[in-house]
């Protein structure tokens, strides 16, 4: 997870090569700023034909693709990875046909984020559902992507290819951490629901300034995080990009100590309601396009991936 606010220019040069190249690689165009210097308006050309374009609704010869993005940090998918394994098993158990994807992100290998669903390497599974699985690769069939499977069946695919914003604006909801992957969804107007358990509270060390220094200080900062992340939870503020750009919750932030039934309940209701998940997709489309929104994401996600 990335610092809640904006990180700003890094550098005297190469921020700004690597904004510029991300914009070319999405299809945002900045416009330029207005003589009154606010924040100038964004498209999202390629994101927005991407989303239009992909995006297949799910019918009965069509189970639906739902995105798990648990975070790519070890904090955050050590709760994430178990907490995402159990509420598809939820849903899984309800509607079987339904198909679970991670798109796994650059910086991490199979193998490491298969041990975050290994309860002997990962010790919050239990507290967040107690749903472990492997790691299986198929060797006989090349072309299938390999997968976390549950001793329940539950198989969750696992992409690697990156960018991964034709798979995204495939999926009919994602269920993901804060950080730059809300502000990457938003822009493909994926509707999503954007998870922060405090099952293990001092999770959320990547806050920016003084809060940052003290989360991360050797031995306090655990305890340190724990208070930061209770105070900032307490504020009742926006997280997801998204929601802070509409300055209003336009998808849903779901806070505290997180049960996989409840989730699963509220992913169900979206899919029995599809008109729901079109009303969110409209939404995000709308707030996409306002000002600033695309350097925003060109600067969060450049920060991640550099």
């Amino acid at each position: 997870m990335i610092g809640q606010g904006d990180k700003g220019t890094r550098g005297q040069g190469g921020q700004g090569d690597k904004e510029k190249f991300f914009n070319e690689k999405i299809g945002f165009s900045p416009s330029a700023p207005s003589a009154s210097s606010a924040p100038s308006a964004s498209s999202a050309s390629s994101a927005s034909s991407a989303s239009s374009a992909s995006h297949t609704p799910h019918t009965p010869h069509t189970p639906p693709l739902i995105g798990l993005l648990p975070g790519s940090k070890p904090a955050n998918l050590a709760q994430g990875v178990p907490l995402c394994l159990a509420i598809a098993q939820q849903i899984r158990s309800v509607r079987s046909p339904t198909r679970f994807i991670i798109p796994v992100a650059p910086t991490l290998d199979l193998q490491t984020l298969a041990r975050f669903a290994d309860p002997h390497h990962n010790p919050v599974i239990a507290k967040v559902g107690g749903i472990s699985a492997r790691l299986v690769s198929p060797e006989s069939n090349p072309s299938e992507r390999p997968f976390l499977q549950t001793s329940e069946g539950l198989r969750v695919e696992l992409a690697t290819q990156f960018p991964a914003y034709a798979l995204l604006s495939r999926c009919c909801l994602c269920l993901t951490t804060v950080g730059a992957n809300t502000a990457q969804l938003g822009a493909l107007a994926v509707p999503m629901i954007v998870l922060l358990p405090t099952q293990q509270l001092d999770a959320m060390r990547t806050w920016d300034g003084i809060p940052g220094i003290l989360a991360n200080l050797p031995g306090l900062g655990s305890a340190f995080a724990k208070l930061i992340n209770w105070l900032v939870i307490k504020q009742g503020r926006l997280f997801a990009w998204p929601n802070i750009w509409a300055n209003e919750e336009i998808v849903p932030e779901l806070v505290g100590e997180l049960q996989a039934v409840d989730v699963a309940q509220m992913v169900l209701d979206f899919l029995d309601n599809p008109h729901k998940l079109e009303e969110m997709r409209a939404k995000l489309r709308r707030v996409r396009g306002k000002s600033g929104a695309g350097e925003k994401l060109a600067q969060l996600v450049c920060a991640e991936i550099f």
